[in-house]
């Protein structure tokens, strides 16, 4: 994994990371690179007993590994390469930090824009990370069009 450059993608469930992901598995088998794949579980922001904080937390971990599990299988499809997966905890965009310093080998992040052609908004992730955190990452950040499809990404790839 030392000489390895990494392509990371979100694993959020997000209709946008199904793009993001065809996408990465395109540039991988174009550029023999390999995927990372996180997801993040939030910090739980409710004031309960000690016992219903626990069962929220594992619900939590529980989602996380699905969706993980799930972008994973879509990679060994597309791909026939099993990606490195990572949960992390915390704040999405410090994590998201956190990992790509922690990982020298991750040399680009791969978002999707919003797929939803009526929304102008690009999603949470991109509005923070191109409003307050660009200049502060090591790694080129990619977005790729909410509508690209699976030919157009074969096209360009």
């Amino acid at each position: 994994m030392e000489n390895e450059k990494f392509i990371l993608v979100i694993a959020d469930g997000s209709k946008e990371m199904e793009v993001a992901l065809k996408y990465a598995c395109a540039r991988s088998k174009k550029t023999n690179r390999k995927i990372m794949i996180v997801t993040f579980i939030e910090p739980l922001d409710v004031l309960t007993t000690q016992g219903v904080t626990e069962i929220m937390q594992n619900e939590a971990r529980d989602e996380a590994e699905k969706k993980l599990q799930y972008a994973s299988s879509v990679v060994k499809e597309s791909t026939g390469t099993v990606p490195v997966l990572h949960v992390k905890e915390g704040e999405i965009i410090q994590e998201l930090k956190n990992l790509i310093n922690e990982e020298k080998n991750i040399n680009v992040l791969v978002l999707a824009a919003n797929v939803e052609e009526s929304q102008k908004d690009p999603g949470p992730i991109i509005n923070s990370l191109v409003n307050k955190e660009l200049s502060n990452f090591r790694i080129p950040i990619m977005i790729v069009p909410g509508n690209f499809s699976s030919e157009h990404i074969a096209l360009i790839t």
